[in-house]
């Protein structure tokens, strides 16, 4: 596939990396905001979508990493992109070394 040809992948995960950057913030800020329940289910879907939609974008931004587009959108689609990926390792590795650096009882 020519490098011009590769404009469609970087379009595709710049959009889902855009719909992430927008996503993530506004239901962190409303689940700090509120302490209701029901607004935690509301933000569960939007954050699960764009967690899957960057998911399946990694790959793209990848690929696109290869085209002639402009290097700002896509460094800013791989980063991005990878968020989801980084909030989850960064998650585990802090469970980790919860559970293997706590005192005995």
């Amino acid at each position: 596939m020519a490098r011009e040809n590769l404009k469609l992948f970087t379009t595709i995960s710049f959009y889902i990396a855009l719909f992430t950057a927008l996503v993530f913030p506004i239901s962190i800020f409303l689940s700090l905001s509120t302490s209701n329940e029901s607004a935690h289910s509301l933000l569960a879907a939007p954050v699960l979508i764009s967690s899957l939609a960057s998911l399946f974008a990694l790959p793209f931004s990848i690929v696109s990493l290869f085209s002639k587009e402009h290097l700002a959108k896509r460094i800013f689609a791989i980063l991005v992109n990878l968020l989801p990926i980084a909030i989850i390792v960064y998650g585990l590795t802090l469970e980790v070394m919860d559970e293997f650096f706590r005192p005995a009882p």
